[in-house]
């Protein structure tokens, strides 16, 4: 007879619970009753009477086997709750509403089951870097292995990550920062908030990454558009920015980090190389070694290519896209208009040139306005007026505070006429008092100086977004910053305003004209940058096609974009949908074909966001592309002059179809690399007073000669880099059978909240509470959930599978152990393990692992097979005694999980492995 656990005598080094101390570890051997042990106040001397063994998650599960019902259901819950996380298709479980694509699941999976996890994920524009490292923050989550997160962006772009993160994963980050609620002024916020966003200015000031580096280590560091994080030889020196200072002081205060980018080799290999120095600084000694040994580069590098990317059944993701630009003439009004407006803007930059530092404001305003005039006559028009309106309205006030009341009563009664005009009021006591309310508004808006603020956000470069949206407010509002006699020359302009339709929108019109011809029901999409080129683009298309309908787009929340989107997309919706840069983000158009760019943004990578709005994954026709260019304003001049020479350097190369149209993945490339090299701001604005494009067309060239030859590197550099290929995803492609173990789960977990699941049909089931009121509607169709707001999508990540997956996680070891009948001869041990594994090359995987013996240790392959069902079968008496099965798990459990592993190649000199016990099935035979 084997003596029971506390019958042996306590062991220097065993551990053990106090009744009043907690657990401890034994120090000496027992003598006269009495031993000495270490708790966390110190060294004790304790009667022996008052410690117990401190039992193995195994001695405790096997000492307490039990054969009730309840507890055979809680047993395989909690089983379930280990095992479903670690599922070969878990990752493609989740339950954010997206287009799910093959080549995101695997980057997903291979990540989450990484060790380390140090990563640069360098995916090609448009193949969704946002969304996998959510679905890797979702994974994570979902396996318990992440509770504090950092997000190190770009400043314009926090509030995007915020919305992708927050609105459609539901992963509860908080944004740090004056962009944010969450501030660090009274108490450091990084000890506090588990999931932050900040940005990346925020952060690399010292006395934040002091603050960073006193808090906890972060499960997950993100950085955003990390070849921003430079370092480059200077002589002999190294220097480092201090963005790149910045992540090297998380990287050794955080246990996963990633690194983001579609553009992370500039086409200097030293700078490439001190970024993959952030992620394992022994990978390679030098660049040089770098460069002999590129395949080393799989280990910390994923890049895939819209070229490899698939839809699931294999089929290309992208259809084909035809670009076509328009290009025409002012007429002799618009000429006379354009030249004049030019000379104000010169004009303008010149001021701001010579004010030095004092004069960036106002270069910031003329920027926002030569953007607005290549937008069109009429956006800036309207920009226009309202600044003539702020500025009288301001002569007002220094005509007010020099108590010259005679002169102010004129300049109000001019603003009072200018807002009749603007806003068309009706000439009646209505309408003087709609007046006032706006005369109101706008002295209120410049005693609190409330544009200047908005100037600031709308020149920040990665802004774009809000900078459409609200830069015409801040051109209009900011007269602080004015020119000499501005009110005047701005009535002189306006003066000469063409009173006949837009060359550029008749063109538009011409075209929709055209295409509704062919087929009336064509959907089509407009980009427009600024409200004023919105609101002539309604209003001239109502005015002559009534019937057809326009839905605009002007921003908002991502709420706001999706009611337009789907607005748009109804089959009886209106034919077209006029946007904003607001729309270059967060919105799916597919379903259309044809899109319009109306103006240009000067940065082209902004224009490939815009295509891709239609030119994405679920387009089945040919994206066509119209660009409308004016080719006698210095903005089109220029976007042709870049145009041409891209076709050049793709005709080098062989990268122009048939059609003339540069191959989508150079044109990407040299772009991205571009808009590295280049200011655009600084090259459009410098254009103005170099009207024959002489230094602009010498300082672009040799901006495209870099970028085709840093093209050329990258292509050298990275063409071992492993790519996607569809037999990776084989082993996610089929969820259905997955989905229905969840669906099981989740109705029997709910069992005892009195809460029910019912199904509606095969793909809905309704959540209902003990009252009989619907909680929520799940659908198991992403398709479906992605067209619907009143469905939820199931899936692992959703909330409420996480609330009892967690509950589920945590039910007592003594509460795993049943007894049931099965279809054996003799009595079997029936154990699940959770299992994992570290392999030599840093990939690290869980598993669950079943082992079934017989009493006298042979292993049952066919119990082992099936063993998931009998963790459901009827239950019956329990047949070993506890010490008996701690015996057979000493002498042949363990030893075949060990010899088992050591075949797969676990557990030998190249890898590791623990095992946890999740559940214990003493089978007995049936009568």
């Amino acid at each position: 007879m084997v003596p029971m656990a506390d019958e042996l005598p306590f062991s220097p080094g065993e551990r053990i619970a106090h009744t009043e101390y907690g657990a401890g570890v034994v120090l000496d051997a027992p003598h006269a009753g009495y031993l000495r042990a270490f708790f966390s106040i110190g060294e004790r001397r304790v009667p022996i009477a008052s410690i117990r063994r401190e039992m193995s998650r195994t001695e405790r599960i096997l000492r307490a086997v039990d054969s009730s019902e309840e507890r055979a259901r809680r047993a395989w819950l909690a089983y379930e709750a280990h095992a479903l996380p670690v599922m070969e298709s878990a990752t493609a479980l989740t339950s954010a509403r997206i287009d799910l694509l093959p080549h995101q699941v695997v980057l997903t999976h291979r990540i989450a089951t990484a060790s380390p996890r140090r990563f640069l994920i360098a995916d090609e524009v448009g193949l969704g870097k946002t969304i996998e490292t959510a679905l890797i923050l979702r994974e994570l989550a979902s396996r318990g292995e992440l509770t504090r997160a950092l997000m190190v962006v770009p400043a314009g772009l926090v509030n995007n990550w915020h919305r992708e993160l927050n609105e459609i994963f539901k992963l509860d980050f908080e944004v740090f920062g004056s962009e944010g609620d969450i501030t660090d002024r009274k108490t450091n916020a990084f000890l506090k908030h588990d999931r932050l966003i900040a940005s990346i200015d925020t952060l690399k000031r010292p006395t934040r990454i002091k603050r960073l580096l006193e808090a906890p280590r972060w499960d997950l560091v993100v950085f955003d558009e990390a070849h921003h994080l430079t370092a480059y030889r200077n002589g002999g020196k190294v220097k480092k920015t201090e963005n790149y200072k910045l992540a090297e002081a998380l990287k050794v205060h955080t246990r996963d980090l990633l690194l983001l980018s579609a553009t992370p080799h500039q086409g200097n290999h030293f700078q490439f190389w001190m970024l993959v120095q952030l992620l394992n600084p022994t990978l390679f000694g030098s660049p040089e070694e770098m460069l002999e040994n590129r395949h080393r580069l799989n280990a910390v590098m994923f890049r895939r290519t819209k070229a490899d990317a698939c839809q699931p059944d294999g089929s290309p993701l992208f259809a084909r896209r035809w670009v076509h630009t328009e290009s025409f003439v002012m007429s002799v009004a618009e000429r006379r208009f354009y030249e004049k407006l030019r000379e104000y803007l010169e004009d303008g930059f010149d001021l701001s040139r010579r004010q030095g530092n004092q004069g960036r404001a106002l270069g910031f305003l003329m920027a926002i306005f030569q953007k607005i005039a290549a937008s069109s006559f009429a956006a800036v028009r309207r920009t226009l007026k309202r600044r003539m309106l702020m500025l009288t309205l301001h002569e007002a006030l220094l005509r007010d505070r020099e108590l010259d009341i005679e002169g102010r009563e004129r300049l109000t009664e001019e603003a009072r006429e200018l807002i009749h005009e603007e806003f068309g009021y009706p000439r009646d006591s209505a309408g003087r008092i709609e007046v006032d309310h706006t005369l109101a508004d706008l002295k209120y808006r410049l005693v609190k100086k409330l544009d200047e603020e908005v100037l600031e956000l709308a020149s920040d470069p990665y802004a774009s977004e809000y900078s459409s949206v609200h830069a015409e407010e801040a051109a209009s509002g900011v007269v602080e910053l004015h020119l000499p006699e501005e009110r005047m020359r701005i009535r002189d302009l306006l003066a000469i305003f063409p009173q006949q339709r837009e060359t550029k929108a008749q063109k538009l019109l011409d075209g929709l004209g055209t295409l509704w011809r062919q087929n009336p029901n064509e959907k089509i999409v407009i980009f427009a940058t600024y409200l004023g080129t919105v609101e002539l683009l309604a209003r001239e298309i109502e005015q002559t096609y009534p019937g057809q309908g326009v839905a605009v787009l002007r921003g908002g929340d991502h709420g706001a974009k999706v009611a337009a989107e789907r607005r748009f997309r109804h089959k009886d919706g209106p034919r077209v949908l006029v946007c904003t840069a607001a729309g270059r983000e967060g919105i799916n158009l597919q379903f259309a074909r044809i899109l319009f760019n109306f103006d240009l943004p000067w940065n082209p990578m902004d224009v490939e966001q815009r295509i891709g709005r239609i030119h994405r994954y679920g387009q089945n026709h040919t994206a066509q592309v119209y660009n409308l260019v004016l080719s006698d304003t210095i903005e089109g001049r220029i976007f042709l002059l870049l145009d041409e020479k891209l076709t050049e350097i793709a005709r080098t190369v062989g990268k122009v179809d048939e059609q003339g149209n540069v191959a989508e993945d150079l044109r990407g490339q040299i772009l991205g690399q571009l808009s590295e090299r280049l200011n655009y701001d600084r090259l459009y604005q410098e254009a103005l007073s170099d009207p024959e494009l002489k230094r602009t067309k010498v300082e672009l060239e040799a901006a495209l000669s870099n970028s085709r030859e840093a093209r050329q590197v990258v292509f050298d550099l990275f063409q071992d880099l492993e790519g996607f290929s569809l037999d990776d995803y084989k082993p996610f492609s089929d969820i259905s059978s997955s989905m229905d173990r969840l669906v099981r789960f989740l109705a029997a977990a709910l069992a005892d909240r009195q809460q029910r699941f019912v199904k509606v049909d095969e793909e809905t089931y309704d959540l209902v509470a003990a009252d009989g009121a619907r909680r929520v509607r799940f659908t198991l169709n992403r398709d479906t959930a992605t067209s619907r707001d009143d469905l939820e999508l199931m899936g692992l990540d959703h909330p409420l599978v996480q609330e009892e997956l967690g509950r589920w996680r945590s039910v007592p070891p003594e509460e795993l152990g049943i007894a049931v009948r099965g279809d054996v001869k003799e009595p079997v041990l029936l154990s699940f393990w959770l299992v994992e594994v570290s392999a030599g090359q840093g990939q690290r995987r869980v598993v669950v692992h079943t082992i079934a013996v017989k009493e006298d240790g042979a292993r049952t392959p066919m119990v082992e097979r099936q063993g998931e069902r009998y963790l459901q079968a009827s239950v019956a008496a329990p047949f070993f005694s506890p010490d008996q099965r701690l015996e057979i798990f000493a002498h042949a459990v363990e030893p075949s999980l060990q010899r088992e592993l050591k075949q797969k190649g676990a557990a030998n000199g190249d890898g590791s492995y623990s095992a946890e016990l999740l559940a214990y099935v003493e089978m007995v035979p049936s009568a």
